[in-house]
């Protein structure tokens, strides 16, 4: 008999504290929840469904401030945020600088050789040993009086591609600059699907000049 009653003890607490979760996990009745007016659901919608400016905003980059960035290589294209052209503007001009100092370092030593070689004293001038053949001494200079032309050549080729080489320089700083300025310009311009040609037929009403119907094609352009 006592095992009987605290069986039914048991059950009891159990199917309560059942019914206790349930009720604490249920949704509010409908008398205990307030909804919402119509005005205050619009608002919400329209809350929800706005966008927020601050993200969707685009970037429109000025002119003024990319042409001031674009001073420093690179600089403009970061302001444009356009930074995939990062590699090639860096590039250019890294080369073009390479090439410079590579054809200034060739003159300077054509340069010195041609000079040495051909003044008063090349047994004292040795800067044309370099280009002579391993162990030809200072005293020997006449036997290498026909090196003088090919360092003459040497002298003309590295000046002429040093001279080229600064001015490709100068010209790819001026691109990047013209590239930052105009990336901004154009930062507005319209380049939606807008923009076709369309080709459709047209049919022309006489006149005085023409008695009859005229039918063609006639070209529309959307912008």
């Amino acid at each position: 008999m006592r095992a009987l009653w605290l069986s039914f003890v048991l059950l009891a607490s159990t199917l309560a504290l059942e019914a206790q979760s349930r009720d604490a996990s249920s949704p509010p009745a409908l008398g205990d929840y307030t909804y919402p007016s119509f005005e205050q659901r619009g608002r919400l919608a329209t809350k929800h469904l706005q966008p927020n400016s601050a993200s969707t905003a685009a970037w429109i980059p000025k002119s003024r401030n990319a042409l001031l960035w674009a001073l420093l290589p690179g600089g403009g294209q970061i302001y444009n945020r356009k930074y995939w052209k990062l590699p090639l503007v860096w590039g250019a001009i890294a080369s073009s600088f390479y090439a410079v100092q590579w054809n200034q370092h060739m003159y300077d030593d054509y340069h010195a050789a041609y000079r040495d070689l051909s003044s008063s004293d090349p047994a004292t001038n040795t800067a044309w040993l370099s280009f002579a053949p391993p162990g030809t001494k200072p005293e020997d200079h006449a036997q290498y009086s026909h090196l003088k032309s090919t360092l003459k050549r040497g002298n003309d080729f590295y000046r002429r591609y040093r001279d080229i080489s600064i001015v490709a320089t100068v010209l790819v700083y001026g691109l990047s600059i013209l590239d930052a300025y105009v990336d901004a310009e154009l930062a507005t311009f319209d380049i939606s699907p807008n923009l076709s040609l369309r080709v459709h037929p047209s049919l022309t009403l006489p006149s005085p000049g023409i008695p009859s119907y005229q039918v063609g094609l006639g070209c529309s352009l959307s912008f």
